[in-house]
């Protein structure tokens, strides 16, 4: 089960990464055509910085799957790497229980909190919470990976290195 969690959460990391770059990829596309339009043309294209912003947005909600997946998140764990192996996966235990209540926390409050980002973006033409559904996908991703390196303590099976299941 543990294998299947595992190999799922790879997949949505490489989809993700796949996708932040293709967003990423994008905003540079758009924001090119419009310096050249700009240069060329003497006139920009008007719905360049409001996709630009909803581009970027969602291209870091994806990302902070990845970037926690991969290990390239920042952690201050040299107090806990000097207490012994049993404090260690005590604290591993808290730790990532603290991290999974407050993850579902929050998309506990997602039923409550996107019908209230209504309206439309100006020049987008996209509702406002569709900003938020990234962030949400994400939250539940890393609360997902957070299950799994939870269960891998207490079944005492190793953590593979970051990008390497």
């Amino acid at each position: 089960m543990l294998r299947l969690l595992d190999r799922a959460l790879a997949g949505a990391e490489h989809l993700f990464l796949f996708l932040a770059n293709g967003l990423l990829l994008t905003i540079l596309a758009i924001n090119l055509a419009n310096i050249l339009s700009r240069l060329l043309l003497d006139q920009g294209i008007i719905w360049v910085f409001p996709w630009t912003r909803v581009l970027f947005v969602w291209m870091v909600f994806l990302a902070f799957f990845v970037i926690y997946r991969r290990g390239k998140d920042i952690t201050v764990d040299f107090v806990v790497n000097r207490l012994p192996d049993v404090l260690q996966r005590v604290v591993a235990v808290l730790v990532n229980l603290m991290v999974i209540a407050l993850l579902v926390m929050i998309l506990l409050q997602m039923p409550t909190l996107l019908p209230r980002q209504v309206g439309r973006m100006d020049l987008v033409g996209l509702q406002r919470y569709w900003l938020a559904i990234p962030f949400y996908v994400s939250c539940l991703l890393i609360l997902l990976q957070f299950v799994l390196d939870l269960a891998r303590t207490v079944t005492r099976r190793p953590t593979p290195a970051p990008g390497n299941p």
